[in-house]
């Protein structure tokens, strides 16, 4: 029951950081006009949030 709670919360958190990440890199690219270094910025965050919740998923975190 706790292993499951903690992804749930896990998750939660993870899904605040992307949604922050995202607007980071919108905000770069509207009010600095750089595309290349927002578009990368939000590449580079999903994936990062993509395989932390992978790693946490399979890590069998019993």
């Amino acid at each position: 029951m706790m292993n499951v709670f903690f992804y749930i919360l896990f998750l939660v958190f993870t899904v605040f950081i992307i949604i922050r990440c995202i607007a980071y890199g919108l905000y770069e690219i509207n009010q600095n006009q750089n595309k290349k270094g927002g578009i990368a910025f939000i590449v580079f965050s999903v994936c990062v949030v993509l395989f932390s919740n992978i790693a946490i998923l399979f890590s069998g975190y019993n």
